[in-house]
C-alpha cells in the first residue's frame, strides 16, 4: 500500500473545481483529464496510509481495561439497514473483523431499538419509521433518526465512524453531515450517490456523467436529486472507500471525486465459504446443477436472460437443474428442472454453493457482487456479465466466463461450454479459490481498513503469507 500523493490529490481537486460547473453548462463535454487515475493516486493503489487517529484518544484507548493494553481504537460501523443485500454482509463482516483488535459498535437500522453484545462486537439497532410513515423526503432528511444516531454516537464517543448503507429510507443522506464532527469514512457499494436509485434506469444509463440533465426515468426530479446530494457531499468531511476501480472512475463525475479515495476490495469469510471436500455435484453420475442467487425478485439480476438460456440447455442435458436462491418471478417455480430454495439463511449459504456445479450471474448492472466472491471462494466456476466491477473479479478463461449483458445466446454458449467440460470446471474452480484467497479474504480487507484508519500494526501472519494474484493463478509459479 502506497501513501496517496498529496500534491497529486490537490491537482485533481483543482481540476474538479473547474470541471464540475462546466458539466452542467455543457452536458456533452467530458472531463478534460488525459490521466485521471494518476491524479487520484492510481486507484489501483489508493489505499494510502493516512494521518493517525488523534494521539490523545489513541493513548486513552490503549489504557482501556476493556480492550487491554495496546488494543486499539473505538470504531462505529454504520449500516442503515441490516440485513440488507451483499452490502450489509460486507458491513457486518468488516465490523466483526475489526472487533478482534478494536472496540467496535455495529449500528444499524431495524424494526426495534436494541443494544446487545455479540461476542466481541456491540450491536445497536435503531428503530426506523415504518414504510407507511416515510415520504420521499426521508431519503434525504429524517430528523428523528439523525438525532437518534447523533445521540448514540455521542454516548459511544468513537474515534472514527464508517458509513456503509444510508439509502432505502434508512439513515438518510443528511447522516453524512455527522462527518463534520468526527473523522468519517464511507464505503460506497453502488451508484446511489450518483443517481436517484442504486441501479439506474435503464441499467446501462451513464447520465450521471452529464449531471442527469437528460434523464428519461425521473425527468426533473433526477436533477434536483443530483444537486441536493452534491451539496451534502461538498459539505461533508469524508474519506471515500470504493470496492472497484469502475466505481472509483464514476466518482470523478461527482464532488465525491474530490474526497480522498481508497480502493479496498470487499472481503468474505474464507473459512465458511470453501470448496466441498471430495467430489462435487458436477461429476459423472450426478446431474449438474446451475446455481443462481439474487435478491427479492430483482429483474436487474438477469433472470429474464437466464431462463431461456436454461431451457435451451435442458434440450441437450435432460437432467440439468437450476437452483434459485431468492424470490423468483411468478410462475417460475412450476417449471421443470427448477428448484426454488427461496430466502436461505446466511449460515446455510455455504452448503448451497458446495452442492452446485456452476454459478451464474447474468446481472444487467452491478458493482462487485458478494455472491460472485462467495462462489469463487467455494471453488465454483462462474459465468457472469461484463458489467460494473465484475471484470475486476473474474479472469475470463481462468476462473470463469464473461458475456455481454442481455446476450442470451452468449450466456447459453458460455454455460454449455463449461457443462460439457468437467475438467475445465474443476480447473477454473480451483483457480477461483486461489484468487479468492489472494483478493477476497476478510482479514485482507480488515488490514487495509486499519491502514487507511492509521491504526495498523503491520500485516498479520495470514495476510503476509498470501501469494500475489499472478502467483495464485499459476499455483505459485512465475
Amino acid at each position: 500500500m502506497r501513501p496517496l500523493d498529496r500534491r497529486a490529490q490537490e491537482r485533481h481537486e483543482s481540476h474538479l473545481h473547474r470541471a464540475l460547473p462546466d458539466a452542467a453548462a455543457h452536458p456533452q463535454a467530458r472531463f478534460q483529464d488525459p490521466q485521471p487515475l494518476r491524479h487520484q493516486g492510481e486507484l489501483a493503489a489508493v489505499q494510502g496510509v493516512l494521518e493517525p487517529v488523534r494521539r490523545h484518544r489513541a493513548a486513552q484507548a490503549d489504557r482501556d481495561p476493556v480492550r487491554g493494553t495496546g488494543a486499539g481504537v473505538k470504531i462505529a460501523v454504520l449500516c442503515g439497514r441490516y440485513p440488507y443485500s451483499g452490502a450489509g454482509v460486507i458491513a457486518r463482516e468488516s465490523a466483526e473483523g475489526l472487533a478482534r483488535r478494536h472496540e467496535v459498535s455495529f449500528i444499524h437500522g431495524g424494526d426495534v431499538d436494541s443494544d446487545r453484545q455479540e461476542g466481541a462486537l456491540r450491536v445497536i439497532s435503531l428503530r426506523l419509521p415504518p414504510a407507511e410513515e416515510q415520504g420521499v423526503s426521508h431519503l434525504y432528511w429524517s430528523p428523528a433518526i439523525v438525532r437518534q444516531l447523533r445521540q448514540t454516537l455521542r454516548s459511544l464517543n468513537p474515534d472514527l465512524i464508517h458509513f456503509h448503507i444510508i439509502q432505502r429510507r434508512s439513515f438518510s443522506l443528511a447522516s453524512l453531515l455527522l462527518s463534520r464532527r468526527r473523522r468519517a469514512f464511507w464505503t460506497i457499494h453502488d451508484q446511489w450517490p450518483l443517481c436517484v436509485r442504486s441501479v439506474p434506469q435503464p441499467p446501462s444509463c451513464e447520465g450521471m456523467k452529464r449531471f442527469c440533465l437528460f434523464c428519461t426515468a425521473w425527468p426533473g426530479f433526477s436533477v434536483a436529486n443530483k444537486v441536493l446530494k452534491e451539496a451534502v457531499f461538498a459539505a461533508s468531511r469524508l474519506e471515500v472507500v470504493v470496492p472497484s476501480r469502475w466505481l472509483g472512475n464514476l466518482l470523478r463525475y461527482s464532488f465525491l471525486g474530490r474526497k480522498r479515495l481508497h480502493l479496498i476490495y470487499n472481503g468474505i469469510d474464507l473459512d465458511r465459504f470453501r470448496p466441498a471436500e471430495g467430489e462435487g455435484s458436477g461429476t459423472a453420475g450426478s446431474p449438474p446443477t446451475i446455481l443462481y442467487v439474487a435478491g427479492p425478485n430483482n429483474p436487474t439480476k438477469g433472470i429474464a436472460d437466464l431462463w431461456p438460456a436454461f431451457l435451451r440447455l435442458r434440450e441437450r442435458y435432460a437432467g440439468l437443474r437450476l437452483r434459485v436462491v431468492g424470490d423468483p418471478p411468478d410462475g417460475f417455480a412450476d417449471q421443470e428442472g427448477v428448484e426454488i430454495a427461496g430466502r436461505v439463511p446466511r449460515e446455510a449459504m455455504p452448503d448451497e454453493y458446495r452442492r452446485a456445479s456452476l454459478f451464474v450471474l447474468p446481472t444487467l448492472s452491478d458493482n462487485t457482487p458478494v455472491t460472485l466472491m462467495e462462489a469463487m471462494a467455494s471453488g465454483l466456476p462462474v459465468v457472469a456479465t461484463a458489467v460494473g466491477g465484475i471484470p475486476e473479479l473474474v479472469v475470463p478463461g481462468v476462473t470463469g466466463r464473461l458475456v455481454p449483458p442481455g446476450d442470451m445466446p452468449a450466456l447459453a454458449a458460455a454455460m454449455e461450454g463449461l457443462l460439457a467440460d468437467p475438467e475445465a470446471r474443476r480447473r477454473m474452480g480451483t483457480t477461483g479459490r486461489k484468487v479468492a484467497e489472494t483478493k477476497f479474504g476478510r482479514q485482507r480487507m480488515v488490514s487495509e481498513l486499519e491502514e487507511i484508519y492509521g491504526v495498523a500494526r503491520g500485516r498479520t501472519e495470514e495476510t503476509a503469507t498470501l501469494p500475489t494474484l499472478p502467483e495464485a493463478i499459476c499455483g505459485g509459479q512465475r
